[in-house]
């Protein structure tokens, strides 16, 4: 099975109060980490990027890979503004380049057959 996890950012629960009567909580954070580090299978899951869940998710086994993407509520008003985000899996997040298949080449790099 794969499991895509996409939870509220930390320290952004407060936007999701209809999770709950105290919102999503960090104890709900260490919850779904506990709960994906049990499961029979793969999972991705994406957060902000921050301390408090890269040492969360600071395990054997745990891949992650930050990256940037456009910060749409921002666009407004500061143009190209950027939000950092992490991805986190219990696999190589790198697996399918490493596997894909490659072409053969019959010419050399002249475009000649050498």
């Amino acid at each position: 099975s794969f499991f895509y996890c996409d939870p509220p950012y930390f320290e952004t629960e407060s936007y999701y109060k209809n999770v709950g009567e105290d919102g999503f909580t960090e104890k709900d954070h260490v919850r779904l980490r506990d709960a994906l580090l049990r499961i029979d299978g793969k999972f991705l899951l994406s957060y902000n990027d921050c301390e408090f869940i890269r040492s969360l998710y600071d395990a054997p086994g745990i891949q992650t890979e930050a990256f940037t993407r456009i910060n749409n509520i921002k666009q407004r008003y500061d143009n190209g503004a950027q939000f950092p985000e992490i991805l986190i899996a219990n696999y190589d997040l790198h697996e399918r380049e490493k596997n894909a298949p490659s072409q053969l080449n019959l010419f050399g790099e002249g475009g000649f057959m050498e």
